[in-house]
């Protein structure tokens, strides 16, 4: 993300006095759009705004446009069989029916909640009849469960890893270790198990790709206090993501790493958000996304870190400075100047 791009602004405060506080600074309250985290049980927020202007320097989107579109021809996943942890609620269903849309054979869900997926399965089913939904009651940290399933699947060509946990939001020493823990076993290692049991499984043919993306989230690029352990996990797991790009990219593994959008879904729920507090991203946005980084039209970006927000066509017309960079789109060190 590069200073053109966003400018961003850490403000903790009340609520209430959101825009008091933003129109005593350089930003005016009209001409920003704010997103935000609650931080602790005293309801303090930060904001991370962007200007108007920033805003039409690059093509940011909110919700679905024709580029990402499912039913594109380009996109179509026809026959293929697809695996969606947390696929029964929020942006986990929008992917799973996003993928319905551009043709799968058969849509595999893994939840812990077995009435969500029930919902989910009879949506898919009435709307997508040519796809089959498969469901399994299970958490992704039951390794063993998992890699059975998976095994049992026979042929997997998509894997999404949707599911994840956070912890309460509060300062990280003040964190349950174990609350800590559960992050990193839910959002790492239950991730790694089932992608070993993924990339185990022989290919549809001998040439076809295989696609692993790991929804990971905006704030492994900066600190949002009070959700340190949440992000370090998804920090960790991003990186892995990056070496199996580089351990298995040769064999047909591609693997991505994105953040998906600031959406009122369960989790902003569960943080004390109102539906109408903010103007959130649509859930179907990452789930249209998702469906296009499956396609070779996102072929430039494997073992790189993105954003659902940003336009594709203005990442393919920078596809050759993204691919003969190796920092772009990475979570890395970049000396710069500092070092000469």
């Amino acid at each position: 993300m590069t200073k053109k791009e966003v400018k961003q602004l850490e403000v903790v405060l009340q609520p209430q006095d959101a825009h008091k506080a933003l129109r005593k600074g350089s930003y005016q309250a009209g001409s920003v759009r704010t997103t935000a985290m609650a931080m602790d049980s005293r309801k303090t927020y930060i904001l991370a705004c962007r200007t108007r202007k920033e805003r039409r320097e690059r093509a940011f989107h909110g919700k679905p446009y024709p580029a990402i579109s499912p039913s594109r021809p380009e996109l179509s996943v026809k026959g293929q069989t697809v695996l969606i942890t947390g696929g029964a609620t929020g942006i986990g269903l929008q992917t799973s029916i996003a993928f319905a849309q551009a043709g799968a054979g058969r849509i595999v869900l893994l939840a812990r909640s077995k009435d969500p997926m029930m919902k989910a399965n009879e949506t898919i089913e009435a709307d997508y009849p040519e796809t089959e939904v498969l469901t399994y009651a299970v958490s992704i940290t039951d390794s063993e469960r998992v890699t059975e399933i998976v095994k049992g699947i026979g042929t997997l060509d998509i894997l999404v890893l949707n599911a994840a946990v956070m912890n309460a939001p509060g300062p990280v020493l003040d964190i349950d270790p174990e609350d800590t823990l559960e992050n990193f076993k839910v959002n790492v290692l239950g991730p790694l198990s089932l992608i070993k049991a993924f990339v185990s499984l022989p290919p549809r043919s001998a040439d076809a790709p295989r696609t692993i993306i790991y929804t990971s989230s905006a704030g492994i690029q900066f600190v949002l206090p009070g959700t340190g352990a949440y992000n370090a996990s998804k920090s960790a797991m991003t990186y892995l993501m990056r070496c199996i790009h580089e351990e298995h990219g040769e064999a047909g593994i591609r693997s991505f790493a994105f953040h998906p959008a600031f959406a009122y879904t369960d989790g902003a729920k569960s943080l004390g958000l109102q539906p109408d507090q903010f103007d959130y991203d649509s859930t179907d946005l990452p789930a249209h996304y998702a469906v296009w980084l499956c396609s070779a039209e996102a072929e430039f970006l494997r073992g790189r870190f993105v954003w659902a927000r940003w336009d594709v066509e203005e990442l393919q017309a920078k596809k050759e400075v993204i691919v003969n960079d190796p920092t772009q789109l990475r979570i890395a060190l970049v000396q710069d100047k500092l070092m000469e």
